[in-house]
């Protein structure tokens, strides 16, 4: 929604006014002309029973801003007006059924010369009504001062041309030829009610804006504001406020949903409400579009808020650079069928992905506030689903950026299976991105009863945990795509393990109660430390699988640090999670 649309809503009402001004300043004689020949008509009008002349000035009025407008678009904008209301007394001008349609013959020349704007524009409304019209002052005065212009129901449509010319400032290139013939321009007050604003790309469907609706105050132009940044459009104050927006992703698995938004300007805030990025179809029928495993994703978020940020060309698609994106209270669901066959997912680190966005991104900070977060995965083996839970996430990160070298850092806290607390640091370099280059420390300082896990060890690790109390665990590491490599300590006491196997008959696992016993009898190390010796630490290095992401990754060295410190074989981190042939 660029300053393009606004001006588009302004220029035409000032066009308005200035044709009124025109005729009222130019045509005088003409006018009293008219008069002596159809006779002076005395009416009774609604204020004060004053009486006024009747001398029916709406044609060439019209006709006049059809010209006006023509001139100011090379031809390129036709208007038409279905009725019109002049009073007098009243210093107000209303119209009724106004339509701006593209010229085809202008249209085709323009794009033939390479002189076509990037955006066209189709704009229609209900009613324009222009509040605070001085006759006596324009008379004698080169200024247009009005209390109120109001739109209803504008619907403006707006299409995006493949190689258009845009012009860098369409704001001050009106000012600049406004200023040429009038010397100021004062608005109290411009209302906006019950717009629609559709904008047309060359490919993808339409965007559409719901529900607009714009106040803005203190409109004011002159030589002194021209070139004031503190102001939006000339404005001191602005807001623009739509609701229940709505897009659907090219391939229909996901809609994105805001229920309300209002930008704030000039202070370039942005706040949104009610977001939502949801697939239409539930668990069965996504899994059945798939050919190769892909992750079902589910997202819902109370508010964003955007500081600073530059939301003309957010809303264009064209990038996203702000100071702050604050995300407050939300659910986050995953889940992951991994009976499908699975793909590569080497190139898809978060700053391989972010490096290959094609559109700017700058945020200078992120902040995220209790974000509750679930991933559910389907072991083929087991035939079953396991669940990770991570309840209360706050996530804090700097330099999420396209277009500087700085490393991205994102620093979290959440609560584990909705009771432990966690903590997490990662660090990624954006210096040389395509390499995934990260490094990661995570810990879980209280203690916890170990037991806590079996919601997802059982399902998706096949392994029961009969006994335990976990203490700590700390883990640092460094990587890329391809590898990592790190420090894993895990302190816990009375560590009892139950090994589970699949009857092909059974739908429940069953112990491996030989395996079991001789595991904890002789391999298990069932505590760290062991009485008085001092803690056991143990390296970690994990080579990637390239069908496992980046989550994996870390987890998986982790896996092995753990494994190690127990006294498991390390192979098992590499255990793959595949029907059986």
């Amino acid at each position: 929604m660029p300053k393009k649309l606004f001006l588009f809503i302004l220029v035409p009402a000032v066009l308005l006014i200035a044709g009124y001004l025109f005729l009222r300043i130019s045509l005088p004689q003409k006018i009293k002309t008219e008069e002596k020949s159809i006779g002076k008509i005395e009416a009774v009008d609604s204020l004060g029973g004053k009486k006024v002349s009747e001398a029916d000035l709406r044609p060439l009025f019209l006709e006049h801003m059809q010209q006006l407008l023509k001139k100011s678009s090379n031809g390129l904008y036709e208007l038409s007006v279905g009725d019109m209301k002049l009073d007098v007394l009243a210093s107000t001008v209303s119209l009724q059924n106004v339509n701006v349609k593209t010229n085809k013959t202008a249209f085709n020349e323009l794009k033939k010369a390479g002189l076509l704007p990037k955006n066209i524009f189709d704009l229609s409304f209900e009613s324009l009504l222009i509040d605070g019209v001085n006759l006596d002052d324009a008379l004698t005065r080169k200024t247009m001062d009005y209390r109120l212009i109001k739109l209803v129901k504008p619907v403006i449509k707006v299409y995006r041309q493949q190689g258009g010319k845009e012009k860098a400032k369409p704001d001050e290139d009106f000012s600049k030829r406004f200023l040429q013939d009038m010397t100021k321009l004062d608005i109290k007050h411009l209302v906006v009610e019950g717009g629609t604003i559709i904008t047309h790309s060359p490919s993808g469907k339409p965007n559409r804006l719901n529900e607009v609706d714009i106040d803005m105050t203190d409109i004011l132009l002159d030589a002194t504001t021209r070139t004031e940044k503190n102001r939006f459009l000339f404005a001191k104050a602005a807001v623009i406020n739509f609701s229940n927006y709505t897009t659907q992703t090219k391939d229909g698995l996901y809609t994105f949903k805001i229920g309300k938004g209002s930008i704030k300007a000039p202070q370039q805030v942005v706040s949104l409400q009610n977001i939502s990025f949801a697939s239409p179809l539930n668990r069965e029928q996504f899994m059945k579009r798939q050919k190769l495993a892909k992750e079902l994703y589910n997202l819902s978020l109370s508010s964003v808020t955007l500081e600073n940020v530059d939301w003309w060309t957010l809303f264009n698609g064209e990038e996203l650079t702000a100071d702050l994106l604050h995300a407050k209270g939300g659910k986050l669901s995953i889940y992951f069928d991994r009976s499908l066959p699975l793909r590569s997912r080497m190139g898809n680190f978060p700053n391989q992905l972010l490096a290959k966005l094609d559109f700017k991104m700058n945020l200078a900070k992120f902040n995220m506030q209790n974000l509750d977060l679930s991933y559910t995965e389907f072991n083929p083996v087991s035939k079953q689903s396991g669940t990770v839970y991570m309840d209360n996430i706050v996530l804090n990160g700097t330099n999420i950026s396209t277009v500087n070298q700085r490393p991205m850092v994102l620093n979290g806290t959440a609560l584990f299976m909705h009771t432990v607390p966690i903590s997490a640091g990662f660090t990624f370099n954006m210096k040389a991105p395509e390499s995934g280059a990260f490094s990661a420390n995570i810990s879980a300082l209280n203690p916890f009863d170990a037991k806590l896990m079996n919601s997802f060890t059982v399902p998706l690790g096949m392994m029961k945990i009969e006994s335990g109390n976990l203490q700590k665990l700390t883990a640092s590491m460094k990587g890329d795509q391809y590898k990592t490599n790190g420090n894993v300590t895990v302190l816990y006491k009375d560590l009892k393990l139950d090994l589970l196997e699949k009857d092909k008959d059974k739908k429940a696992l069953d112990k491996k109660d030989v395996t079991s016993f001789f595991a904890n009898l002789f391999v298990i190390k069932n505590d760290n430390p062991k009485g008085n010796k001092p803690p056991r630490q143990e390296t970690a290095s994990f080579q990637r699988d390239p069908k496992g992401g980046y989550i994996m990754l870390v987890w998986k060295t982790i896996l092995v640090g753990v494994l190690k410190t127990i006294g498991a074989p390390e192979k098992l981190a590499y255990k793959k999670q595949t029907p059986a042939q």
